[in-house]
């Protein structure tokens, strides 16, 4: 690739100065912003967007995979919290009928509902919001971030902090405060993306079964109607009668941090949307007059970076079902990994009743003093990150950086020097269940 030579050196502004810096108000980012303010830490968290909510919001993502144990959600108290003001924003014929239970808080997610339910949190946590601005750059101070450097209408600027958090999803941060990194699988490449989308005014009474629905995939793709590598449609029912959800698109081989690639990912979801438009209204019953609800406004990305920290797990942690004194989340969902590569889902599920613990390492990057990750990036293999990269959990992720991070400042220590038992007693004082 040709290259250009190109210089940048001027004096910006420092917007403020706080306690802990999120960045990314994602489910993560606004579960470690929430969390910190709430134990008392002057928090700010910046988003490149205009409102919070990740993939949960422009990434359409929809239904949470359960992380449950006996029923109960292992998750809390940040993801019940949001479920709970989600459920505020149901009409009162809805809320009459299906009454808040925090176990049954993971399906059918409205995003609109999901983002003005974050936002609400965040208000209330008074945590101080910075949207549109886009991270660009880190100062660093030896191994310390002195400040995170961002770009916005207004050029750029800076924002200090006692301690950062990590909530881009994709390890942004971390990787530009020079945290070691992992990518992908063996191959290095990572889980597939997905762009969600919903069609409306289905008839489902006659709709085919998913057996049914899966033939009728299968001949369209024997037909050359559609390419799609997944091997069968995943698609599921909305509140409304006549509403889909579809999570069904597979991009291969293309990585979420390269800009040329997650570019060239965004058209082939759509290309593929375009095949599902035309075979559920040509093929399938009860779609012939369908119509387009919505289209996620971002590919969903399930994985991209890894960040290696202090402690580094693996999927025998998981086979295992192990346990630690310094566990800051429960995980029970499954290993669930989409073929990076083309056709195919891996699933190993835990036996019923286990659970296995994320330690407060994996959430410290080696190679910095004054950072946490807050996101699905912690310091976890390929297989163990298909487990803990889904929702629910990372909200738990998020809340134990957020509480460490408030922790840190309290005691002016590095995170690396923080005992995760301190940690989880800490999150188990405000409801989290350790």
């Amino acid at each position: 690739m040709e290259t250009l030579a190109y210089k940048f050196e001027q004096n910006i502004p420092v917007l403020d100065s706080v306690d802990v810096l999120v960045v990314g108000a994602g489910p993560g980012g606004v579960s470690a912003a929430v969390m910190a303010a709430r134990n008392g830490a002057r928090t700010m968290i910046v988003e490149r967007y205009g409102c919070p909510g990740g993939m949960a919001f422009f990434g359409e993502v929809t239904p949470f995979m359960p992380n449950h144990v006996d029923g109960k959600t292992l998750d809390r108290p940040l993801f019940t919290d949001w479920c709970r003001r989600m459920h505020y924003y149901k009409t009162a014929e809805f809320k009459a009928a299906h009454p808040f239970n925090p176990n049954e808080c993971c399906i059918k997610i409205t995003k609109e509902e999901a983002m003005l339910a974050m936002e609400d949190l965040l208000l209330e946590a008074k945590v101080r919001m910075l949207y549109h601005h886009t991270l660009l750059d880190v100062v660093m101070n030896g191994g310390d971030i002195e400040a995170a450097v961002f770009h916005s209408k207004s050029g750029l600027c800076a924002i200090k902090a006692k301690v950062f958090i990590d909530s881009t999803g994709d390890g942004d941060l971390a990787a530009l405060a020079g945290a070691p990194v992992e990518f992908g699988n063996e191959d290095g490449y990572c889980q597939p993306m997905t762009t969600c989308f919903k069609m409306e005014n289905v008839d489902k009474s006659r709709m085919p079964d998913k057996e049914g629905r899966n033939r009728l995939y299968e001949q369209a793709k024997a037909d050359g109607i559609l390419h799609c590598p997944r091997e069968n449609v995943l698609c599921f029912s909305m509140y409304e009668d006549d509403v889909m959800h579809f999570n069904t698109t597979r991009i291969v081989q293309k990585s979420a941090v390269s800009g040329i690639e997650l570019s060239e990912a965004e058209i082939e979801g759509r290309r593929q949307i375009r095949e599902f438009i035309d075979f559920l209204r040509s093929r399938v019953p009860g779609f012939e007059n369908a119509r387009i609800r919505s289209i996620a406004s971002h590919v969903g990305v399930r994985e991209s970076r890894r960040i290696r920290g202090i402690v580094y797990q693996t999927a025998d942690d998981f086979i295992n079902a192990a346990k630690f004194p310094d566990g800051i989340a429960k995980i029970k969902y499954d290993i669930d990994i989409h073929n990076p590569s083309g056709t195919g889902t891996k699933i190993i599920s835990m036996k019923p009743g286990e659970w296995y613990e994320l330690r407060y390492g994996t959430l410290v990057p080696m190679n910095t003093e004054n950072l946490l990750m807050g996101c699905r990036a912690v310091s976890v293999d390929h297989a163990l990150h298909s487990s803990s990269r889904v929702m629910p959990p990372i909200c738990s992720i998020g809340q134990a950086a957020g509480m460490a991070a408030s922790l840190c400042v309290q005691r002016e220590c590095r995170p690396a020097a923080l005992p995760g038992e301190d940690v989880r007693k800490k999150l188990a004082e405000v409801g989290a269940w350790l």
